[in-house]
């Protein structure tokens, strides 16, 4: 892992000149509205939130944030993908972060009788965080990890995976593979005969379950710890196309620019110049 980091922040925009640009972090990103109404736009699809609203946006989609009623009050976390899925490791629990959105619900709305408890877990996360005492990072993981389990306890129909039955249990070990594998060579051919499955059902099974192609999913994850060295580093295109499992840089720089709109150097010189949100 590049840089395990964890931000958490509770902001209140007055006008709706607060609108959030298409941005960048390599994080799960956990979003609670307090007050007003908003705009998702995630990968080109808009979502509508509002008031006691719980947004989960995962690392490997372009989203953007526009206000559509102010005031508008949200706490905002982002914990690094690796560290939390290193961490938490139940699929079910993670299928909220790890899912394409298409394959979650619009939205999840808080019930009055809860919001109290998640705005307390919020307000006791960034304490832990600002104060950040001997053993941070486990309290406010184990914390975290406490609200999860609550959601999925109260909300479970919300969840992309409420149970595990044997065919899904082998798209997760198929897709847990490539998340520890994807910098290597990875093909259909060589997971359906590593995991004894058919190319049909593995492509099948695994777009419906996870809400994304292989290719695609393979792609996306390359494509996000590329930003990450892009940012984190001054390594060169070339290294990082290697290092990402790209075949060759034109490739890489080909693929890159078609997913993010910006090629790899551009990328790094706009994100360098800013304050980004991890």
């Amino acid at each position: 892992m590049i840089n395990k980091k964890i931000d958490i922040d509770f902001e209140t925009l007055e006008h709706k000149t607060g609108s959030l640009k298409e941005h960048y972090h390599n994080g799960y990103e956990i979003i609670f509205i307090t007050k007003g109404k908003s705009s998702f736009t995630i990968n080109d699809k808009k979502h509508i939130f509002d008031k006691n609203s719980l947004v989960f946006l995962n690392n490997l989609e372009r989203h953007k944030m526009d206000l559509i009623e102010t005031p508008y009050s949200r706490h905002m976390l982002i914990i690094d993908s690796i560290y939390l899925d290193s961490i938490i490791k139940d699929p079910i629990l993670l299928s909220i972060f790890k899912s394409s959105s298409d394959k979650i619900k619009d939205k999840l709305t808080i019930n009055n009788e809860h919001v109290d408890f998640i705005v307390r877990t919020f307000q006791e996360l960034n304490s832990i965080f600002d104060k950040k005492n001997e053993f941070w990072e486990i309290e406010f993981t184990s914390k975290l990890i406490t609200l999860v389990v609550f959601l999925y306890r109260e909300y479970k129909d919300l969840f992309p995976l409420s149970h595990i039955s044997k065919r899904k249990q082998k798209i997760l070990e198929v897709q847990s593979y490539i998340d520890e594998n994807f910098r290597k060579d990875i093909t259909l051919d060589n997971l359906a005969s590593n995991f004894y499955i058919s190319k049909y059902y593995l492509s099948h099974s695994y777009k419906e379950i996870t809400g994304f192609t292989i290719k695609q999913y393979i792609l996306l994850k390359r494509i996000s710890y590329a930003k990450s060295l892009l940012y984190h580093t001054d390594r060169s295109i070339t290294d990082i196309a290697m290092e990402c499992g790209f075949n060759s840089q034109s490739n890489f720089i080909r693929s890159f620019s078609k997913k993010e709109k910006l090629t790899p150097l551009q990328f790094r010189k706009y994100y360098q110049k800013i304050q980004i949100t991890f």
